[in-house]
């Protein structure tokens, strides 16, 4: 079992990324009052044309919880979105952009 926050988002990101985290193994996410499973990881890529030739860049990441909740963070880690207004109203301003 692997619990994170807020502050910890980042290194999570370059774990499940790198694949670098054995499966089955369970990832929750503390708000700081209430931990949240993580259902499913994906990363957000986008593809670029350059010189004839397509590119595909990693742009960010899709955390869904088992809330229905889904973070969205930039490439860096870096809180965008929180669609849930529950988490929204818990997180520290200064982390969701």
């Amino acid at each position: 079992m692997i619990v994170f926050t807020i502050d910890s988002i980042s290194s999570i990101c370059a774990l499940l990324k790198d694949s670098a985290v054995p499966q089955p193994t369970d990832i929750f996410f503390d708000d700081g009052l209430k931990r949240h499973k993580v259902t499913e990881f994906n990363l957000v890529e986008q593809c670029f044309d350059v010189n004839g030739m397509y590119q595909t860049h990693t742009v960010g990441y899709k955390m869904n919880l088992i809330t229905g909740s889904m973070l969205k963070l930039d490439i860096n880690g870096e809180l965008l979105i929180d669609i849930n207004e529950e988490l929204l109203n818990i997180l520290p301003p200064e982390k969701i952009a």
